[in-house]
């Protein structure tokens, strides 16, 4: 992911950089990101790196690099919910991404991931049927 590009959105749905916006790039800039990750994302991604390329005095790009993570770290879990503009801490979400979008998983569909951990430690294997509208990760 990468801040200070301006772009347009094309036909198809995607987007096109169309402009170079740098953002200010406070001394902290980088730490504030990784630590906001940190307290929103479980279990912390792996190998995770937030650094600058400066384009002009004190603005530039920031850049967000996360590689494929390893299946046995997912889901992953984001803590909190902008509401009215706010930050709320009582919320957890699983979000994957669908082409462009990022959905979040339905209640019914942790549900079921969460029912099939529970049988496959309990029994060593999974359920043979899983309900409709399951989910399985």
């Amino acid at each position: 992911m990468v801040f200070g590009l301006g772009t347009k959105h094309k036909a198809g749905g995607g987007e096109v950089i169309s402009k170079l916006q740098p953002v200010p790039l406070a001394p902290k800039l980088r730490r504030q990101y990784e630590q906001v990750l940190e307290q929103r994302l479980f279990p912390a991604p792996f190998g995770l790196e937030v650094y600058t390329v400066e384009t002009a005095a004190g603005k530039g790009l920031l850049v967000l690099e996360l590689p494929p993570q390893p299946e046995e770290l997912k889901s992953f879990l984001v803590h909190g919910a902008i509401m009215d503009g706010k930050v709320e801490g009582g919320f957890i979400s699983i979000v994957r991404r669908s082409g462009e979008n990022s959905v979040p998983i339905t209640g019914p569909q942790i549900h079921s991931t969460l029912a099939a951990g529970r049988a496959l430690l309990r029994r060593g294997q999974l359920p043979s049927e899983q309900p409709e509208g399951s989910f399985r990760p």
